[in-house]
């Protein structure tokens, strides 16, 4: 099976299930909340629900605004504060989404400068959940010859699903990591318990995700 490089949030985008689930927003909503103007962590957690607000979102032209917004709270967040890992992560996904929903031809210059601001925040908090899963998603979906591993992928999304045990998106991407690995069915009680997460969260796309996964298990059997 040929493998897609995603940049940014990798289909990563986090599961920042310690986050709360903002309600449904129009394009020209999604910045409606004030942050103060030099607070680094209030930007940043800003720009983290901003990720998930997009992710959970069927409107590309709210996925964009959100991003948008989201990659410019980060900016503001690294530039206030050089040592917050959220808003490193956070520059990382947003752009490499804004450069999917744009179209943008991933080259190594962008990879470069994405994957710097990931491992920016791996440098500053090596258990930074949302890091370690976006970088084993890159682990899963790089070629070997680019430097995908599938075995460091299972690592780094292990340890993020134990700092994280609400994770929905690293239990998805393990799961495809084990299916690429010709394991599928040890991706199944990860899937199955993504979905129930993503059911009480109320997280549609997630769930839609996580269905389509087992449906495509239980079709090869």
């Amino acid at each position: 099976m040929q493998r897609v490089v995603v940049l940014g949030a990798i289909a990563v985008l986090p599961h920042l299930a310690h986050l709360a689930h903002p309600a449904p927003a129009k394009a020209d909503q999604v910045a409606a909340l004030e942050v103060p103007p030099g607070d680094s962590h209030a930007l940043a957690k800003r720009s983290l629900e901003l990720l998930r607000r997009a992710e959970d979102s069927t409107s590309d032209a709210v996925k964009r605004a959100a991003h948008t917004e989201g990659l410019e709270l980060a900016r503001r967040a690294a530039a206030l504060d050089d040592s917050n890992p959220d808003a490193h992560f956070c520059l990382f996904a947003h752009a490499g989404r804004l450069q999917l929903l744009n179209g943008t031809t991933v080259n190594p210059v962008s990879m470069f400068k994405a994957s710097r601001e990931l491992e920016r925040a791996l440098e500053l908090d090596p258990n930074h959940a949302d890091s370690l899963a976006a970088k084993g998603a890159i682990y899963r979906q790089l070629p070997w010859v680019m430097g995908g591993n599938l075995h460091k992928a299972e690592k780094l999304l292990k340890r993020s699903i134990e700092l994280n045990p609400e994770s929905v998106r690293a239990r998805i991407e393990l799961a495809a990591t084990y299916r690429d690995m010709g394991e599928p069915e040890r991706g199944r009680p990860l899937l199955e318990t993504a979905a129930r997460i993503a059911e009480r969260e109320g997280r549609r796309e997630r769930i839609a995700e996580a269905r389509r996964m087992l449906s495509e298990l239980a079709s090869k059997q």
